[in-house]
């Protein structure tokens, strides 16, 4: 335990190991994070369904999507984007790696006769032949990947984006790096929880990266016959280092927003929005 305990309190190096894809695919885990997406209350797996309602109009109107504009929509999640968008007229690819979050998705386009098509991928390995329009990566999905993930995504949005097309995403601020404390906390979970639906003990430990602009929350989850650790890396952002970053991948910043609802930019907030387009 003592040796646990050790390793579990031990700052790994930036980004050094990536778990995202089974928080997303793990059968229990992932009903957890969908039911929180349908909240439509939380702002915890999606944003709260006012606030998406909203940007969906945002969206549709600044970029004319109305028009039968093709929309890629990577890390879709249950298609509250983009349904919600094809129900406004635009013909969207929705892409994403749970495949609980992908039923729902495709129950609710068939229901309305939406023109979504949804694809089950890791967008990081995703081969796309048709020019998009819009690409949007929305609520943070840049600031879970790592350096070279990032550059991948953002290559491949590059390479699938129509002549005048834009890229359109959020991302964590410096000003929520700056209000978080490092922590470590301990929960017990006898009837079992979001983690797992057995009986689980919980350690969760916070680490903050200065120079880097990083956190991670990582997590241990310890059962009777299974112990799983889990990393939440999150990458903080102020505007300058976004631009900078982006430039190295052939990018350039066309405006921040405060929103992806079109609220201006404001530095206190813990996220903006990004319109981007090609540099070259």
């Amino acid at each position: 335990m003592f040796s646990f305990l050790v390793k579990q309190n031990t700052r790994p190096p930036p980004f050094s190991t990536y778990t995202a894809e089974e928080l997303w695919t793990d059968s229990h885990v992932a009903r957890q994070m969908l039911a929180h997406h349908l909240d439509p209350d939380q702002d915890v797996a999606s944003r709260n369904h006012r606030f998406i309602e909203r940007s969906v109009g945002w969206l549709s109107q600044t970029f004319d999507l109305a028009s039968g504009k093709q929309v890629l929509d990577l890390g879709c999640g249950p298609g509250l984007y983009a349904n919600g968008l094809a129900a406004l007229g635009a013909k969207v690819t929705g892409v994403d790696f749970s495949e609980h979050s992908l039923a729902h998705a495709r129950s609710r386009a068939d229901r309305e006769g939406l023109d979504v098509e949804f694809l089950k991928a890791n967008y990081l390995d995703l081969e796309v032949r048709r020019p998009f329009d819009l690409v949007l990566l929305i609520y943070g999905d840049l600031c879970a990947l790592s350096p070279s993930q990032r550059r991948t995504v953002l290559t491949l949005a590059k390479r699938c984006l129509a002549p005048a097309g834009r890229l359109v995403f959020d991302v964590f601020s410096a000003a929520l790096f700056d209000d978080l404390q490092e922590e470590t906390l301990y929960q017990s979970a006898p009837a079992g929880g979001f983690w797992s639906s057995e009986p689980y003990f919980l350690f969760s430990t916070r680490f903050k990266y200065e120079e880097e602009r990083v956190y991670l929350d990582r997590h241990a989850v310890i059962e009777a016959n299974r112990q799983r650790e889990l990393f939440n890396w999150i990458q903080c952002y102020d505007p300058a280092r976004l631009s900078r970053e982006l430039a190295e991948s052939g990018w350039e910043v066309e405006e921040n927003l405060g929103t992806l609802a079109g609220d201006p930019y404001d530095p206190s907030r813990h996220d903006f929005g990004v319109v981007a387009r090609p540099s070259s």
